[in-house]
């Protein structure tokens, strides 16, 4: 495992992820119930090969209203879940695997455990159903995938609404899991490895590669606007 030590959110966070998998996408990779490449497996690929041959980020951001009130409420959950389970936590960047082909964010670290955490603080709705019925299986391959590049034990994830229950859960390493994630990834690598060589064959982007050197900048510190979709000229 490698730390990249960054802000999460910020333009050298940004251009750590730029065209590699990341393990809150798993579930697009792979099917939580067989663990083999999903449908949407392909189409995720094509997004990542074109962040690589535009260097332009392509995220599109969706529910701001409940993400940016789950921004302010998350000091909030954090004070919580480490009052309640009596723990300390730290900050972290951006983890990859060793080969820097893969990734993850989780929120924090548990001190003094080979562990990660989860804080999440939706909208009540959203909360209602993780308390009723859980996180889901499709959250599997997140979990999952943070304890393969972070090398974890466990990865904690914690819901909290000011006005109800917190919902705790912990997902534990699986090591057949384990064994066919990281076949699926590696499938995976290299359909998105096939689309860049077959796109780059034609000679369509080879001007381009360098064209969106604003992300060598904002790693710096420049401004994030040409990172954004859309922005570029």
């Amino acid at each position: 495992m490698k730390i990249i030590d960054c802000e999460q959110g910020s333009a050298a966070w940004l251009r750590a992820r730029l065209g590699i998998p990341t393990a809150s996408q798993f579930h697009r990779i792979v099917t939580p119930a067989k663990w083999q490449l999903s449908k949407q497996a392909r189409g995720y690929a094509f997004r990542l090969a074109a962040e690589l041959l535009l260097n332009q980020v392509t995220e599109s951001i969706e529910g701001i209203e409940w993400m940016e009130r789950g921004q302010e409420l998350e000091p909030a959950a954090l004070r919580m879940y480490e009052f309640e389970q009596e723990v300390a936590t730290a900050g972290v960047g951006f983890l990859t695997t060793d080969d820097g082909r893969i990734g993850a964010t989780p929120d924090r670290l548990i001190v003094g455990k080979p562990a990660a955490l989860e804080l999440k603080c939706p909208a009540p709705w959203t909360h209602l159903q993780y308390m009723i019925d859980g996180f889901g299986a499709d959250y599997l391959p997140q979990a999952q995938g943070q304890i393969f590049v972070g090398e974890f034990d466990f990865v904690v994830r914690y819901s909290y609404h000011p006005s109800m229950p917190p919902v705790l859960a912990h997902t534990f390493r699986d090591d057949e899991q384990q064994k066919m994630l990281r076949q699926a990834l590696a499938d995976f690598l290299d359909m998105r490895d096939e689309i860049l060589e077959r796109a780059r064959r034609h000679g369509l982007f080879a001007e381009r590669r360098r064209l969106a050197t604003a992300v060598d900048g904002l790693a710096d510190g420049a401004d994030l606007g040409p990172l954004l979709p859309g922005e570029m000229a």
